[in-house]
């Protein structure tokens, strides 16, 4: 077994914005932000519904993955998009896990819509598996959620935009 190079495998170079206006509570008029546990803003949604991942957010795409003998096993994220140049998950797994590590601090979405964007992103974004990708979220992104806590360090807050 051998160790990841690095602690995360795709980082963010540019702030990503995307709509989540049809998730959000109807009558939305709120923005706030998300810091992670060390107090950086990672999370903003507008009071437009648009959610903002800041640059320099780091995640992991599709989750389980593991490095053996420098070979990475685990969930692919996809061929790459004609349009991004980046796997077609990327946008996806990057929404996905910023949503879920704001869960516990307030965000005015639950698991099973988090998990609705997740698909939402990939059936734009034409990932093929999507169905099976959402169905392994559905099934398993809490028991996953749960235990990889100790890496992203969960204790995020919510704070005024």
């Amino acid at each position: 077994m051998s160790a990841f190079s690095v602690r995360w495998i795709f980082l963010l170079e540019q702030d990503y914005t995307y709509s989540l206006g049809r998730h959000l509570p109807a009558d939305w008029r709120e923005g706030w932000a998300f810091a992670d546990s060390s107090g950086r803003r990672r999370l903003e949604i507008h009071p437009n519904g648009d959610a903002v991942v800041l640059a320099g957010y780091a995640w992991d795409g599709c989750t389980p993955k593991y490095s053996l003998a420098d070979i990475v096993l685990g969930t692919p994220d996809g061929v790459p998009s004609e349009i991004t140049k980046k796997p077609k998950t990327y946008y996806a797994s990057l929404l996905h896990d910023v949503l879920y590590q704001f869960l516990d601090a307030g965000l005015p979405l639950s698991r099973r819509q988090a998990d609705a964007v997740f698909l939402e992103i990939m059936q734009r974004d034409r990932f093929a598996p999507r169905r099976v990708y959402h169905a392994a979220v559905r099934m398993f992104g809490g028991l996953f959620r749960m235990f990889t806590r100790w890496k992203r360090r969960y204790a995020g807050r919510k704070i005024p935009l």
